[in-house]
């Protein structure tokens, strides 16, 4: 079962241990670019204007120079923990303020990527040079959709404005390559550009395998063998200005391959592998209407296509081989209503996602027996509809919004090479709903909100495999109640910001293992959470600044189950801290050094801290992290350096296993060639 899923069911699912969906992987924290962290943030997005303490921006400016990946960026922000194991290439999943990856929304250029089969997606699938901004929103939705539980994250893809040809390469440890080229040109009506990238990395670092290939009665220290990892991406977009049109096209494709080593003995006969193939395709259309009363009118079209092929080649008698297919297609459209000071947005979304997957093991057709797992072909389809109200009188500084939304939902799974092919459906609705108020003037800001958001169930646990994982289709989407209140201060030397937030977790999906083995998803939890921001910024000269940042979270179950009870979230560390001081040693040469510690993170849902490889006293998943960036810039040409993990620490990933050591990376770029 651990390499029958495709990537998205990997990032969707705990595959390493039989725990709740709430157990991803924890992050590996390399060196972090010092990423802006001004409390006042302002950004005009569809329309409207955010000065949410709940709601950041990450410009290009702000990494694209370092070798980091999307991963990598987002970990450095408060509240953000980032799950991975086993370097690059692996499926990186994010929790922001103890949510669950499911429970993050993910957009690109406007679309929602969440995968419908197992609710995950791929954090990495578009390279940061490829990357115009990053938008983070911690409690809400970002402009219109249904509220998540777990905030939103919407990548902007490149769109500059000017000619502009750059190129960039990295090395780094265990084979780490990077090579990445863009281009953009300004014609009279249009801007033009294209991007192409690939990375790769062997991912050879030392691990303690539990049984030597050669000796399995001993445990060993060795390079990883078959984890190295490949990929290429290429990105075409145009957008061009007819009148009071503008219209934007764009396309991104991928292809990667990775090696899926064998953590137990290290074979090295083992060639289990998974290679996939992602285009995507994007239209917008913005009417500048000139009629008073509408401002704008958006409509926007999209789909991707994925094809996953997955190899398990052990070097024995059984070979299995999977092909999973997936395609999406989605529009929306929306007015921008203005009345004064009310800005009033409807809008209406359909998304549509089909799942089909085919399986052979020695080249014969997969058994659907009720033991072993079918191959399944599944549909969802998405309707959402609903307004936006944002109040704003400008002299006054203070302001208000009101999101509602209905979301109609229909699923349908069938069991290819089922003797009846029986077909399963299930056809809901639900509604979410926020509000926000919020004041700001030149020093102060604060703001305060409510959302109740969902996570629908994903076509996985409503159906299972009709294998070993049985499904559920009488599940209810899980539920969350947030309350969030900020303040931030700022003045000329220095800025504090603060976030305090509630949430209510109710009818949590969980997977119920049976004695002989069988799953079956529940609604089986309550779960309370409280958690604590503290940001503050001092600039002692010019040149030199420090950043102190914390994130304390409080989690509880109630659950019906007795191992559950009365615990603990896992997946998540509890206890964050950092410091990270910034100098600009000369107009060429800026250094950042950063240290972490991160505490208190449970294994699984029975708060267990047993490891295999138990680390010094306590929780072996406890870390004090030292990473250090340099940077040199002159003229076009820039070049850092990442020292991550500088003194080596020891500490267990969530999947119990010994975590990448120190690395080091180095990436030069060239600007307006």
């Amino acid at each position: 079962m651990l390499f029958r899923l495709s990537t998205t069911a990997l990032i969707g699912c705990s595959l390493c241990f039989p725990v709740s969906a709430l157990a991803d992987e924890p992050a590996l924290l390399p060196a972090t670019a010092p990423v802006k962290s001004d409390v006042e943030v302002i950004e005009v997005i569809g329309g409207n204007n955010y000065q949410s303490l709940n709601y950041q921006v990450l410009h290009r400016d702000d990494f694209v120079n370092s070798s980091q990946t999307l991963s990598d960026l987002l970990k450095s922000i408060n509240g953000i923990q980032i799950r991975q194991i086993s370097g690059v290439g692996n499926p990186a999943s994010v929790s922001i303020r103890g949510s669950t990856s499911k429970q993050v929304q993910l957009y690109i250029d406007g679309q929602l990527v969440n995968d419908s089969q197992f609710g995950g997606f791929d954090l990495n699938q578009i390279p940061t040079e490829q990357i115009e901004s990053i938008e983070i929103s911690k409690n809400q939705a970002l402009g219109t959709g249904a509220t998540p539980i777990g905030g939103v994250i919407r990548i902007n893809t490149y769109n500059p404005k000017e000619n502009t040809l750059r190129l960039s390469a990295g090395i780094g440890s265990f084979g780490f390559g990077e090579l990445n080229l863009i281009n953009n040109h300004v014609f009279e009506h249009n801007n033009l550009s294209f991007g192409v990238s690939r990375l790769q990395s062997d991912n050879d670092f030392d691990f303690l395998v539990p049984q030597d290939f050669d000796n399995p009665q001993e445990s060993a220290v060795q390079p990883l063998r078959n984890n190295d990892f490949e990929k290429n991406t290429v990105f075409i977009n145009n957008e061009a200005q007819f009148g009071q049109h503008q219209i934007r096209l764009n396309v991104q494709y991928s292809d990667q391959q990775k090696a899926i080593a064998n953590y137990q003995n290290n074979s090295p006969n083992n060639r289990t592998r998974l290679e996939s193939d992602t285009i995507r395709y994007g239209y917008q259309h913005n009417w500048q209407s000139g009629i008073d009363w509408m401002e704008q009118l958006e409509f926007e079209l999209y789909r991707q296509d994925k094809s996953e092929q997955f190899f398990a080649e052990s070097g024995g008698p059984l070979n299995r081989y999977s092909d999973y297919d997936s395609d999406k297609q989605s529009f929306n459209i929306k007015p921008y209503l203005t009345f004064q000071a009310l800005k009033i947005t409807p809008f209406i979304e359909y998304n549509r996602q089909q799942f089909n997957s085919i399986t052979t093991i020695n080249g014969e057709p997969n058994e659907c027996n009720g033991i072993g797992a079918c191959d399944v072909a599944a549909v969802q389809k998405q309707l959402t509809y609903g307004s936006r109200f944002d109040w704003q009188p400008e002299p006054l500084g203070v302001g208000s919004y009101l999101l509602f939304s209905k979301l109609d939902e229909k699923n349908s799974n069938v069991a290819i090479g089922h003797p009846g092919k029986s077909e399963r459906k299930s056809d809901k609705n639900y509604a979410t709903r926020e509000l926000g108020f919020n004041y700001k003037d030149n020093i102060f800001n604060a703001q305060i909100s409510y959302s109740d958001g969902v996570r629908t169930p994903t076509m996985f646990e409503l159906f299972g495999d009709r294998g070993l994982f049985k499904g559920n289709d009488d599940l209810l989407p899980e539920e969350a109640k947030t309350v969030s209140f900020g303040l931030g201060f700022k003045t000329r030397d220095y800025s504090v910001s603060t976030s305090v937030y509630h949430r209510l977790l109710d009818n949590s999906i969980v997977a119920i293992f049976s004695s002989a083995g069988i799953v079956r998803y529940s609604n089986g939890s309550i779960f309370v959470l409280t958690g604590l921001e503290l940001q503050g910024q001092y600039q002692f000269t010019a040149d030199l600044s420090l950043v102190l940042q914390a994130n304390v979270i409080s989690s509880n179950t109630d659950s019906q189950f007795v191992s559950f009870d009365e615990k603990k979230l896992p997946g998540i560390y509890h206890q964050q801290y950092s410091a990270a001081v910034q100098y600009q040693i000369n107009p060429s040469w800026s250094v950042n050094v950063k240290t972490s510690s991160d505490r208190e993170l449970y294994f699984n849902r029975a708060n267990l801290f047993e490891s295999s490889n138990n680390i010094g006293n306590g929780n072996p998943a406890n870390r004090v992290l030292t990473d250090i960036y340099l940077n040199w810039k002159h003229s076009s040409f820039n070049a850092s350096l990442s020292f991550n993990n500088v003194f080596d620490e020891d500490y267990q990933d969530l999947a119990n296993r010994p975590a990448q050591g120190s690395s080091i990376q180095l990436k030069i770029s060239i600007e307006d060639l």
